[in-house]
């Protein structure tokens, strides 16, 4: 069997991982954002009108180095818009700063209702504030009644009942939302994620024979199926993300047909999670899967 990789026969390691996942527009707003080059920014978002879309790439502002030193002149620059505010909020969240995001998307809601973006960094600020379910599942509601597919929506709202050790519910709500979801959806994502994040919680020595049941690898078929695997899908920025998180998911269960297929599909495009919950490096992680993957299906 073929080696799976976009390269060819030889399988290439990234040496680092490529926080805008090897998408080209991606690539030039952190540019830009480097640069401190507001108005290219604002300019790159008129062209972008999928919510989801938007999501990734305010994350990707939002992760680019030294936005709190100069965000706040941009804020100033245009007291009316709603684009600088709402960066400031991604970008806040990821240093802690739950207060700070809170006000910037109260401001961004207040004179927008249906920014879905901000709405789903309200998911996220709920998780950073430690509020309560309640206030976290009216957030998320909110968000999706504004995009019902919301992927960053549903992400969060994963993430926030995680992060309550609630590894059912989160399960639940998983399946609930592919349930609900068209075949294709990226959302069968969810699952997925739910079973890391339930694995990650688990003693080291349980984490094995939970990942590698019937029920577990099933589910994760079906949701890959029902997804990634689905010729209704349709890969978006920020799509590796999706994919190495099957990938990671598949490796773990011991369905490594279905990892090689997703590594196919990644080549070198790593991500971060979830393959830091298994190294420190997560590109030393990665390599180290995906070639005993390789070596498993070669043998």
């Amino acid at each position: 069997m073929r080696s799976f990789s976009r390269h060819g026969s030889e399988l290439v390691t990234p040496s680092a991982v490529d926080p805008c996942m090897d998408d080209p527009g991606a690539q030039r707003l952190r540019e830009s954002m480097r640069r401190h080059d507001w108005r290219a920014v604002r300019g790159f978002f008129t062209g972008v009108d999928d919510p989801d879309d938007r999501s990734f790439y305010i994350g990707i502002c939002a992760g680019a180095p030294g936005v709190q030193d100069w965000i706040t002149e941009w804020c100033r620059a245009q007291p009316k818009a709603t684009l600088p505010l709402t960066i400031r909020a991604a970008h806040a969240l990821t240093r802690d700063a739950a207060a700070l995001a809170e006000e910037c998307l109260a401001e961004v809601v207040g004179r927008d209702e249906k920014d879905a973006s901000a709405r789903a960094l309200l998911v996220a600020a709920a998780t950073a504030g430690r509020l309560d379910r309640a206030e976290a599942r009216r957030r998320f509601d909110e968000a999706v009644d504004v995009h019902p597919g919301h992927l960053h929506a549903h992400t969060r709202m994963l993430a926030f009942l995680q992060a309550e050790d609630a590894h059912d519910d989160a399960l639940a709500f998983a399946h609930e939302a592919v349930a609900a979801a068209p075949v294709g959806s990226p959302l069968g994502v969810l699952v997925a994620e739910a079973h890391i994040g339930r694995w990650r919680s688990l003693p080291t020595a349980r984490r094995g024979s939970y990942m590698s049941s019937d029920s577990v690898r099933a589910d994760l078929v079906a949701a890959a199926g029902d997804s990634v695997r689905s010729s209704a899908y349709e890969a978006r920025p920020g799509w590796p993300a999706i994919h190495n998180a099957f990938a990671f998911a598949f490796v773990m269960a011991g369905e490594v047909r279905s990892a090689a297929k997703q590594f196919e599909v990644i080549g070198d495009r790593v991500t971060e999670h979830p393959w830091d919950a298994y190294r420190a490096d997560p590109v030393e992680a990665f390599a180290e899967l995906r070639e005993w993957a390789r070596t498993w299906i070669d043998t």
